[in-house]
């Protein structure tokens, strides 16, 4: 090693570390959404953070920006076979899911599984966009029932709850839907141009996007630009802003009701969710029917799920899924297994959080420091810690250099402890310990016992 060579500590961009402060606040958050997920019977499930490219991709032309890797294995100059492998980090969740329950076909069904991991996507990093991010998912696997869409939504919007937001919006639409109006304008529905124009609504208002779609150039199987009828059709569809989701169903089926099987089904899901959430009084505040929401082209196949903050600018959904019919056909040709799910994007979601204030900044995980006064009391000290760990709180031994009883106290203010045990020699000799409080700054001598049930009433 160079020892006359510096090298900079950084992170790659759009990777970034956790120091205990956010930590702190992020494992608050997953206990939070793991409660939510378990109370509805969500199973706990892992995989492997890296799986063959052949699995992520489908063994197929890939247009998400993957990390790959790959192994060797032999060597060729000791005239051995050299066989490689080639391997991906994992972009979502989801498609390991699929592998699983593909590989595992006894797996009792519906099987409703929860998952949280990194993932990894080469993506140019910007605010709350990033290329290792954290994802924590919940998913029904077996059932194409409107009630398991339902279910999902009704999960996203008490997880949000717990988690102390009161402004979100979780929009939902059905890709059936979609495909349905591209159909009738001419587009095959595997033409993404006419979905990535419609999301510029916001941007360009709506004539700007109907003047885009309308101008001469070659969309994929139509090769003309719209016409008269289908520019209509499109400013139609466009208009719906309605805030009631009845109405909006109600002027959608004017425009797509009878011309197509597929898009007959995506109203009726529509109508199914809209009367479920009602009867479960999800307040309508808290979600829409919006036909703007247009994700995951490559494998959505019925409803679909984004979800904002809607007094946090900027950071895009934090809550996503929907329906993934047939995922598991690249590994059983012909299963089409229904599944229907979301994810929620835990690194925006502390961005969010911290956004609106609602963490409470802290590095310490202990309630309790207990102060050693100089080296023959190490032991008495950490004995202490024992007994009050023994019963049920959380305690910190000063462990560090010697120092000061000062610096011992300045210790646990700077690391947001708030009480502070001191048994030096004085108060050994009468059998009793000091307790300070940081809060407040009080300090009381209390036998052990007295100190335990002191600590524990003010903790409530």
């Amino acid at each position: 090693m160079n020892e006359n060579r510096t090298i900079k500590p950084v992170t790659l961009a759009g990777f970034q570390d956790y120091l205990p402060e956010r930590m702190i606040i992020l494992q608050a958050a997953l206990d939070k959404i793991r409660a939510i997920y378990e109370s509805f019977g969500f199973l706990p499930l892992d995989t492997p953070a890296m799986e063959k490219l052949e699995v992520l991709t489908g063994g197929e032309q890939f247009t998400k920006s993957i990390f790959t890797s790959r192994i060797k294995t032999g060597a060729e100059d000791a005239g051995e076979t050299l066989m490689e492998e080639d391997f991906a980090s994992r972009f979502d969740l989801t498609v390991s899911l699929a592998r699983v329950v593909a590989a595992y076909p006894n797996i009792p069904k519906p099987f409703k599984r929860y998952q949280v991991g990194k993932v990894w996507r080469g993506e140019k990093p910007q605010k709350g966009r990033f290329r290792e991010f954290l994802q924590f998912d919940i998913d029904t696997i077996g059932s194409r029932s409107v009630w398991s869409d339902t279910e999902i939504v009704l999960v996203m919007y008490k997880t949000l709850k717990a988690l102390g937001f009161d402004r979100f919006n979780i929009k939902i639409n059905d890709r059936r839907i979609l495909n349905t109006v591209a159909e009738l304008l001419g587009y095959n529905i595997t033409d993404k141009n006419l979905f990535r124009t419609i999301d510029k609504i916001d941007r360009l208002g709506l004539d700007g996007v109907v003047s885009e779609l309308a101008s001469p150039y070659e969309f994929q199987g139509v090769g003309k630009p719209l016409g008269a009828t289908e520019i209509d059709l499109l400013r139609r569809f466009l208009s719906i802003r309605e805030n009631d989701p009845e109405l909006v169903l109600s002027d959608v089926t004017e425009i797509i009701g009878g011309k197509s099987e597929s898009g007959d089904k995506g109203l009726t899901t529509m109508k199914g969710m809209i009367s479920n959430l009602d009867f479960l009084g999800v307040p309508r505040e808290f979600w829409s029917f919006d036909l703007s929401v247009a994700r995951g082209l490559d494998y959505y196949t019925g409803p679909v799920f984004e979800t904002y903050i809607t007094d946090v600018d900027g950071l895009g959904s934090v809550f996503s899924g929907g329906r993934f019919d047939g995922l598991t056909n690249r590994f059983v040709p012909g299963s089409n297994i229904a599944g229907v799910g979301a994810s929620v994007g835990v690194d925006r979601i502390l961005i969010a959080l911290e956004s609106k204030g609602l963490v409470a900044k802290t590095t310490a995980t202990a309630d309790v420091l207990v102060t050693v006064f100089n080296e023959g009391l190490s032991g008495s000290a950490m004995a202490l810690g024992e007994k009050l760990r023994d019963q049920g709180i959380k305690t910190e031994v000063y462990v560090g250099e010697p120092v000061s009883f000062k610096a011992q106290i300045v210790y646990a203010v700077k690391r947001g402890i708030r009480f502070v045990i001191i048994a030096g020699p004085d108060e050994v000799s009468r059998n009793v310990v000091s307790l300070k409080d940081t809060s407040d700054k009080s300090q009381v001598s209390l036998t052990i016992e007295e100190a335990i049930a002191s600590i524990r009433a003010r903790l409530v």
